[in-house]
């Protein structure tokens, strides 16, 4: 009697704690990085080798509200215990979305995706990135007055340009045409104005972005603009994905890059990556990249 009462209390309280916990989904990933730079002058040879691991977790809350407002969170942590990627939470309803985010999110230009970004591993260059990275934003999405366009509002404590901590007001569209996608945003600090335009679109497997950021600082009348083109192409398990941009100061040429990769689908969850890596930076002594890397990675 005694067990049947335990196992009933037990039923009663998971039942209960699963009402408040809404829904839930946790994933992660890891991998073996090895890698060769032979642009490395730290190394007597003029190259050098490294081994790596990556550890990645996300968890995310979702529920929805007797009103019929829908709220989620979403948080991701990996091996540097220093930092906290892509905490975003938001809550929507007929009024549109309200989001904030807090972390390292280096992957979005005032709440929508980047559009070059298409290898992912390896070494890039500057892009000149739009987005609160590094700092707390709060943005809100109103409701949709036509399909396909999304418009989104952002204010935050730093600008993501240089790293240099201010508030900053953003805003941006994006158009979904079918075959491709537009998007024009603005963010600006009290001393900097950062502007991109991007077109994209994927069809048949084939993948093609374009896209330009500039940032104009007003205190030392320096204008830096990034142009970026991204390609892929996916076809039975295997994704082959090719990036390239370059970045003028007033211009003049400080940083060129370019990104080949190519993923294999081993099986589910385990992934393959060869990514090859060629930078030109003109900015700094030794900075040039000429990078191979290979990547054997698991996700859940």
């Amino acid at each position: 009697m005694r067990k049947i009462l335990l196992a009933s209390t037990a039923l009663i309280a998971m039942s209960s704690v699963s009402a408040m916990a809404a829904d839930v989904t946790i994933s992660g990933s890891t991998a073996f990085i090895y890698s060769s730079d032979d642009e490395d002058s730290g190394n007597a040879a003029g190259d050098a080798t490294a081994m790596g691991t990556e550890f990645d977790m996300t968890v995310s809350f979702s529920n929805t509200t007797d009103s019929g407002l829908s709220t989620t969170m979403s948080f991701g942590l990996d091996e540097d215990t220093a930092n906290l990627d892509d905490a975003t939470a938001t809550i929507g309803g007929d009024f549109g979305t309200i989001r904030w985010t807090t972390g390292a999110d280096d992957n979005y230009v005032v709440s929508m995706d980047e559009a070059f970004d298409t290898v992912g591993e390896g070494s890039g260059g500057t892009d000149n990135t739009l987005g609160g990275v590094g700092g707390t934003t709060i943005g809100y999405q109103p409701p949709s007055i036509m399909d396909g366009l999304t418009i989104n509002f952002e204010a935050g404590d730093a600008s993501g340009a240089d790293g240099t901590a201010s508030e900053h007001f953003g805003y941006g569209a994006s158009m979904d045409l079918g075959v491709a996608t537009v998007t024009a945003a603005k963010l600006s600090t009290n001393v900097v104005d950062q502007t991109h335009v991007s077109i994209s679109g994927n069809i048949a497997g084939f993948g093609v972005a374009v896209e330009q950021n500039s940032t104009d600082d007003s205190d030392n009348d320096d204008e830096d603009t990034s142009t970026l083109y991204g390609l892929s192409y996916a076809m039975d398990g295997v994704t082959v994905s090719y990036e390239q941009g370059k970045t003028d100061d007033d211009g003049d040429e400080t940083n060129s890059y370019s990104q080949m990769q190519v993923a294999y689908t081993v099986a589910t969850g385990i992934t393959a990556i060869l990514a090859q890596s060629s930078v030109d930076d003109q900015t700094a002594a030794d900075a040039d990249v000429e990078q191979t890397q290979f990547q054997l990675k698991v996700s859940f």
